[in-house]
């Protein structure tokens, strides 16, 4: 029987390394034993079932999983995930419209107009997807690179730039960018930023927007630094109590303009982030009225 490492089996199955330990050490994959201090997993091992437990969730968190888990297309999960995608695809110049996000969630398929298509466009809108769904997954889990590095290869996984070299998914920055700081320091300012952010015990709005913030100007990977940056804001917000928010491209200026001027007027970005909680917060409330079961526009 051929084994494999906690590495490769966590990239086959769409998760963490660390959730792969975890099951390891809970013997729920039959077949994995320790070598030298190391988990090793057959082959052909099954995936366990991962299932949040509802109950230990806050209201935002448990209203997000509890409708994902019916498996349909309506509510605060589908609300979530084409928002999101549509409207932080849209800062970093995506041209898929609205109703065209929804059709590809929806179908997998998309209409097209008679204007040229750049199929990057469907191939970032469609990792958006996958990289949403595998935050949710890891909704508790504490922040670290290696989270970071895999949603960030989730989001440029098949795209022209992977295809062709022009960025590696999921690897921190080897170049100087004009928005970044240099690239010997990224690993060391990275490390020492996600250290300093889960130290704090009970962390605040302000609290996620200062990451995001200070993740923006290191600038950590060649790339999707925005997409991935308010991706994460999703995952803490839920993960944290916190009524999730999601910036509207229509405000991009504001966004920008907020992150320029955090340390001198954090009110630009927190008066922002507040307007679209209460966005999301209106969207929960018609979806618990109309308790998942009507279909539901964004």
């Amino acid at each position: 029987m051929k084994y494999l490492s906690v590495k490769n089996i966590a990239e086959r199955w769409k998760m963490t390394d660390r959730s792969v330990r975890r099951y390891c050490e809970m013997g729920v994959i039959e077949g994995a034993f320790m070598v030298d201090n190391v988990w090793v997993v057959p082959e052909d091992a099954t995936k366990p079932t991962r299932e949040h437990n509802l109950q230990d969730l806050n209201g935002s968190a448990k209203q997000v999983l509890a409708q994902r888990a019916k498996n349909n297309h309506f509510g605060i999960y589908e609300y979530l995930q084409v928002n999101l995608a549509y409207s932080s695809s849209r800062m970093a110049s995506n041209r898929l419209t609205r109703n065209q996000v929804i059709e590809l969630y929806r179908t997998g398929k998309i209409s097209v107009a008679f204007e040229p298509m750049k199929v990057d466009d469907i191939y970032e809108m469609d990792n958006h997807f996958r990289a949403c769904a595998y935050a949710m997954d890891a909704l508790m889990d504490p922040l670290d690179l290696s989270l970071m590095r895999k949603l960030h290869s989730l989001l440029f996984y098949g795209t022209m730039a992977d295809r062709k070299g022009i960025i590696r998914t999921g690897e921190l920055r080897t170049h100087q960018h004009k928005y970044g700081i240099p690239p010997k320091e990224v690993h060391r300012a990275m490390s020492a930023l996600i250290r300093e952010y889960e130290m704090k015990r009970q962390k605040q709005l302000q609290d996620i927007l200062d990451f995001h913030v200070q993740f923006e100007r290191i600038h950590p990977f060649e790339d999707g630094n925005g997409r991935l940056g308010r991706l994460i804001m999703i995952k803490e917000c839920l993960r944290h109590e916190i009524v999730p928010f999601i910036f509207d491209d229509k405000h991009r200026g504001e966004y920008h303009r907020g992150i320029t001027s955090w340390e001198t007027d954090p009110t630009i970005l927190i008066a922002l982030a507040r307007h679209a909680q209460s966005h999301f917060e209106s969207k929960m409330d018609l979806c618990r009225l109309f308790q998942y079961q009507r279909p539901f526009e964004p």
